[in-house]
């Protein structure tokens, strides 16, 4: 959402599409926007012809009149309906929810959500959820951000590895903000049997998953790209996380890229 207001705001949308097909197809694509009571707040189609065996990108730019933006106070979803159709058929649907909202960071000013300061009053979040373990029970993942909600807390960083959908799901509901982290070891080990052993093969990919599965949680504001490293000031240091930074910022230019030391 490149442009937020109280009477408009604009929502830029893009769709792969794939064409699993031996030859090439006609379609069109789509996208509705609805608010939180199911009406439609904007729409957009456009008619595309994919080659055989092939993907194509859709990007559309909507408008959306006196939205409600989200914020920790008023956690407004909206969720994109996107369609494609081939001929008389629907061949996909895909429902998005995300928020409207503008992050800002200044050296001045600090952190701004929607042009407004505001200080982060949180803590650092391991994955797991007491006596029940690691699994992720959605009621559970829900329950802890109720409790720290309760307890005043506005944000939380999840240390020290990407949490899992239902956590991001119930922090965009009720109003949570969220500095996501990749991993707490690079090529240097903590532990012999760490991540460390699969760093520079996996990272790049692994990062990646992790930035396209996320980036629509409008929660999100930071994305944190290690925690207390081993690697020193030094040109590995530098190195990596150059590397690192940059490979965010190639899939979301959108948020400030971080390191929990």
């Amino acid at each position: 959402t490149p442009e937020t207001g109280n009477d408009s705001a604009v929502a830029e949308v893009e769709v792969t599409t794939r064409n699993e097909l031996g030859t090439g197809a006609l379609a069109v694509v789509r996208v509705n926007l609805k608010d939180r009571d199911g009406k439609i707040a904007a729409s957009a189609k456009q008619d595309i012809f994919i080659p055989g065996g092939s993907e194509k990108v859709v990007r559309l730019r909507l408008n959306i009149l006196n939205p409600e933006l989200w914020s920790v106070e008023s956690p407004n979803l909206y969720s994109a309906e996107i369609t494609v159709k081939s001929g008389k058929k629907v061949a996909d649907i895909l429902n998005q929810k995300f928020g409207i909202r503008s992050l800002e960071f200044s050296a001045k000013n600090g952190f701004l959500l929607n042009g407004k300061a505001m200080k982060l009053k949180g803590g650092c979040l391991h994955h797991d959820n007491g006596l029940l373990g690691a699994a992720a029970y959605g009621r559970a993942e829900e329950r802890k951000v109720e409790i720290l909600k309760a307890g005043g807390f506005n944000a939380v960083r999840c240390s020290h590895n990407p949490p899992s959908e239902a956590f991001l799901d119930a922090c965009d509901r009720l109003g949570m903000l969220v500095i996501d982290e990749f991993t707490d070891m690079w090529e240097w080990y903590k532990n012999p049997q760490d991540y460390s052993r699969f760093f520079r093969e996996w990272w790049k990919r692994d990062l990646t998953d992790m930035i396209l599965r996320d980036r629509n949680h409008p929660g999100i504001i930071m994305w944190s790209i290690g925690n207390e490293i081993h690697e020193r000031e030094d040109s590995t240091r530098i190195r990596i996380s150059r590397q690192m930074a940059d490979h965010v910022r190639s899939l979301d230019n959108t948020r400030a890229v971080t390191q929990a030391v």
